[in-house]
């Protein structure tokens, strides 16, 4: 997930969710009404702003349904991991550079710079 853009990611999401759909309509554990409700309220987060940005939004929206929790707990995990290992890089680089209360600084996440 290193480099895909937030477009790709969105767009892998909006496939995921409408697989979800479908096979919760397949095996009537949702109504038409339902989906369409899903749907509407998925539409109403975009666009997404970057990468945590879709982790907010997808926590809230697994929240109010139920069915769409695992896209959360999909994304989650390799987001963070990715946010984690630019924060240790950038941290890493400060420390070279001498500039350790930089790189204090961006542990205690007062620079976003390591930001997804």
């Amino acid at each position: 997930m290193a480099d895909q853009s937030i477009q790709d990611i969105t767009t892998q999401v909006e496939d995921e969710l409408l697989n979800i759909i479908i096979n919760n309509l397949d095996t009537e554990k949702m109504t038409v009404e339902e989906a369409q409700a899903l749907a509407k309220e998925f539409l109403s987060m975009l666009p997404l702003e970057d990468k945590q940005d879709l982790l907010d939004k997808l926590y809230k929206f697994g929240t109010g349904y139920a069915e769409a929790k695992s896209l959360y707990l999909k994304y989650a995990k390799p987001i963070e991991e990715e946010a984690r290992k630019k924060k240790l890089a950038l941290m890493s680089e400060h420390i070279k550079n001498g500039q350790i209360d930089h790189a204090l600084a961006v542990a205690k996440g007062g620079i976003k710079n390591a930001s997804a």
